[in-house]
C-alpha cells in the first residue's frame, strides 16, 4: 500500500525539543478543535498541503524520507506534530520507523487521545518522548471538554497517556482566559516529568474573544511558574527569551 502524507516538514527546529536541533513533521488533521489553537491551519484534512512557507499537493511519503535524509546531518532528532500526529497511526509508525533507522531520535507533540496508539509504538522502541499538551486539570472532564471542542473523554484519555513508560515533557499553552496553571500541576504530579508554560499567542486563535486578549508577559508567566514550585522541573517559554527553567 502507497502511504501519502499531508502536512509540512520544517528541516531544522531548535524550539521544539529542548537542547536537540530537530527536524519537525506536521500531520494536517486533529480530532480536536481547540479554542485557542496556534496550530490551526493544520487541522483540516485536505489533499493539499498548506504549510508556513510554500504550497504544494499532498506527497508519497517517500518525499518527506528524502527530506530528513537530505537534513540527517544537521539533526539528532525528529518531532511529529500537527494537527494530531497520532490521528495518522500509520503514516506515522512508518515515519517514526524510518527515524530510528536513520539513528534519530523520535519525539511526538500530542493532546494524548490515542494513549493505545502510542503505547503500541514504544513497545516497538519506535518513540524517545512525548510531549503532552495539558489543556485544563485532568480531574476536570467538563473543563477540558470545554476546550478541546467537546471532547467529553479526553482528559481521560491524557492522562492515560501521562502514565505511559517513556520519557514526558507535559505543556500547557497559557491565556489570560486559560489560565489554570496551578490546578493542572496539581493533577499532573502523579508523573515525575518536566512541565513547561507556554506563552499563548492570542492572534492566532480561531476563537475571536481570545484573539482579543493581550498575551500574558514573561513576568505574568516566571510568576505563574513559581506558584507551581511543587513540582520539580518547571518552565516557561516565551517569545523574549525562548525557553527558561524557574524551577
Amino acid at each position: 500500500m502507497k502511504l501519502i502524507f499531508s502536512g509540512v516538514m520544517i528541516p531544522v527546529s531548535t524550539i521544539d525539543w529542548y537542547g536537540r536541533s530537530a527536524s519537525v513533521i506536521f500531520f494536517n488533521g486533529c480530532n480536536f478543535k481547540c479554542l485557542y489553537c496556534s496550530n490551526n491551519q493544520f487541522i483540516e484534512v485536505a489533499n493539499r498541503l498548506e504549510p508556513l512557507f510554500k504550497k504544494g499537493n499532498a506527497v508519497d511519503i517517500e518525499e518527506i524520507e528524502k527530506q530528513i535524509l537530505d537534513t540527517k546531518s544537521f539533526i539528532s532528532a525528529v518531532v511529529f506534530s500537527g494537527g494530531e500526529p497520532t490521528a495518522h497511526p500509520v503514516e506515522l509508525e512508518h515515519l517514526a520507523k524510518f527515524a530510528k533507522e536513520q539513528g534519530l531520535l523520535v519525539g511526538i507533540e500530542t493532546n494524548g487521545y490515542y494513549p493505545e496508539r502510542l503505547s503500541s509504538l514504544i513497545g516497538k522502541k519506535l518513540i524517545d518522548k512525548i510531549f503532552l499538551d495539558i489543556k485544563a486539570p485532568l480531574d476536570d472532564a467538563q473543563q477540558y471538554s470545554m476546550i478541546t471542542g467537546g471532547i467529553g473523554d479526553a482528559a481521560e484519555h491524557a492522562l492515560r497517556t501521562l502514565n505511559l513508560p517513556v520519557a514526558i515533557e507535559a505543556r500547557t499553552t497559557v491565556f489570560r482566559s486559560c489560565v489554570d496553571v496551578p490546578r493542572i500541576a496539581k493533577s499532573i504530579q502523579v508523573r515525575d516529568c518536566t512541565y513547561v508554560i507556554q506563552q499563548g499567542i492570542p492572534e492566532y486563535a480561531p476563537d475571536e474573544k481570545i484573539r482579543q486578549e493581550k498575551p500574558l508577559t514573561r513576568e505574568e508567566m516566571i510568576a505563574l511558574a513559581q506558584r507551581v514550585s511543587f513540582l520539580k522541573d518547571v518552565r516557561v517559554r516565551t517569545r523574549e527569551k525562548g525557553e527558561e527553567k524557574i524551577v
